[in-house]
């Protein structure tokens, strides 16, 4: 696996190398090893760096996706208080995930109704 530089990670991840670096300062993201005084970048920072953006896009605090990734090891099992955290979020997500279908539907229908106004479409599945 080659390192990558903070440049590389920024721009593959789709964030400022601004951002990498505060993350690491704060412990989201591993030290990375220093060559020549440069920061060298395992390409599975990538993954974790995805994971965080998606967390912030769901409302994730950062000390939440800590606690995220603090629960989630090769070594042992999550904790009870983790594992309360992800039930609490998995409900989030979930309720998010229905009002994104439904919207869909809302969207498909108002695509494919031939009616004048949406509130005179039919299905029986979207309430306007």
């Amino acid at each position: 696996m080659k390192d990558l530089s903070i440049g590389e990670v920024a721009t593959r991840a789709g964030v400022k190398a601004s951002a990498v670096r505060y993350y690491e300062s704060i412990g989201l993201l591993p030290v990375a090893p220093r060559r020549g005084g440069r920061r060298q970048y395992n390409e599975t920072v990538l993954t974790r760096l995805r994971i965080i953006e998606i967390a912030k896009s769901f409302d994730f605090t950062l000390e939440e996706i800590k606690l995220f990734f603090r629960g989630v090891s090769e070594r042992s099992s999550p904790s009870d208080v983790w594992r309360a955290f992800a039930d609490t979020k998995l409900k989030v997500i979930e309720e998010q995930i229905a009002r994104a279908q439904y919207l869909h539907r809302v969207l498909t229908l108002g695509l494919t109704c031939k009616c004048l106004k949406l509130s005179d479409c039919t299905d029986p599945q979207i309430k306007v």
